[in-house]
């Protein structure tokens, strides 16, 4: 699902028996509530802290309740009480101040700092720390199905953007080349932005 002014895809993993992931609510709580259809979240997932991606969070648990709220250590400083300092940072550096100031509202403290290897609370989906975009970006492997959600690490013929003050493109290359690629060529890709791909489909990009 894409929501908001700039078409972050929201991810709703399925874990079956009621319950559900969600991933990077950027916007639009109430269209996320709506796909869920009644199903228990058993976390909020964020594959990095740029406002783009957390927006529909405050939304999002004003409705749910207490639902952990998953980051990387690297990244819990875009939450809680730095979290305004630091995505305006963000967002200045990239020239979208006006982003910032029309879609700021205050974020909650992050419930769980992940780290590379965890799996995500309630699932069995595996942690990927794959920094480059920010810090703390990591991407969400799904084994059993086959899938990444990538966030802002890897695009469908792209890679996400290095011209942050928590960025690098070293790093967000290292990680894509030593982190994704060497996933199975089949696994199918889900991007923060855009369209889906595989890992078959960008190796000839990076390699």
């Amino acid at each position: 699902m894409s929501v908001g002014p700039i078409g972050v895809n929201v991810h709703i993993v399925d874990l079956g028996g009621g319950r559900a992931l969600v991933v990077d609510p950027g916007a639009e709580p109430e269209r996320i509530l709506s796909a869920l259809d009644g199903r228990t979240v058993v976390c909020i997932a964020l594959t990095h802290g740029h406002l783009d991606h957390t927006g529909g969070l405050p939304g999002l648990r004003a409705v749910l309740g207490p639902v952990p709220v998953a980051i990387h250590s690297a990244d819990s400083r875009y939450l809680g009480a730095l979290g305004r300092e630091t995505n305006l940072r963000a967002f200045t550096d990239i020239g979208a101040r006006s982003f910032f100031d029309r879609y700021w509202s205050a974020m909650p403290e992050a419930d769980v700092l992940i780290a590379d290897g965890d799996t995500l609370p309630g699932t069995r989906i595996r942690v990927l720390h794959t920094p480059g975009h920010t810090a703390g970006s990591c991407c969400f492997y799904i084994e059993e199905d086959s899938a990444l959600l990538a966030g802002d690490t890897l695009f469908r013929g792209g890679l996400g953007r290095t011209d942050n003050f928590d960025s690098s493109e070293e790093a967000i290359l290292d990680s894509i080349r030593r982190r994704i690629l060497v996933l199975p060529p089949d696994t199918k890709v889900y991007p923060g932005h855009g369209e889906p791909t595989t890992v078959a489909a960008e190796r000839p990009y990076f390699l």
